[in-house]
């Protein structure tokens, strides 16, 4: 009897525990912060977002063979397939601070048709420090809501 009331006390622990712990919070101003650095490092290649009738236009002059009027993907894109990849923001910013120090096609989560269009990325985060490489991928994370799914019923092919 002991040995089951322990293992209920454990258990009980174990779950309370689990339910008090809190995710750890974001500041604005890390995210103020990282949107900066977006600014700053990011925004001559990536949009912030791009309207699904300006993708229409883009995917036609693609198709006719012209080159999209910016240098990689739109950040609401690129923040939609990390996450469906890497759902967690753990995970999405540990993978985005290593991708974009060491950015190479095999660890990619890109369409192939981004890799045909804009190859693969430089790597700007060995320009970055930790704090900024930080900041800005947390800011990808929570400055775009959409799913990959989500984003693709938004924007058909």
């Amino acid at each position: 009897m002991k040995k089951y009331i322990i293992a209920g006390l454990s258990v009980s622990v174990i779950l309370f525990s689990c339910q008090t712990q809190q995710k750890p919070e974001v500041s604005k101003e890390e995210i103020r912060f990282g949107y900066q650095v977006y600014k700053k490092s990011c925004a001559s290649c990536h949009w912030e977002t791009v309207k699904p009738e300006q993708i229409r236009d883009i995917r036609k002059t693609v198709r006719a063979g012209g080159r999209p009027p910016f240098g990689a993907p739109p950040m609401s894109e690129v923040s939609a397939r990390v996450k469906k990849f890497y759902p967690t923001e753990e995970k999405f910013v540990a993978f985005v601070k290593d991708y974009i120090t060491n950015p190479s096609r095999e660890k990619g989560v890109c369409m192939p048709m981004a890799y045909k269009i804009f190859g693969v990325m430089p790597p700007i985060g060995k320009g970055l420090s930790e704090k900024e490489k930080e900041a800005v991928a947390k800011w990808l994370y929570y400055r775009y809501k959409l799913t990959w799914e989500e984003f693709m019923r938004k924007h058909p092919h």
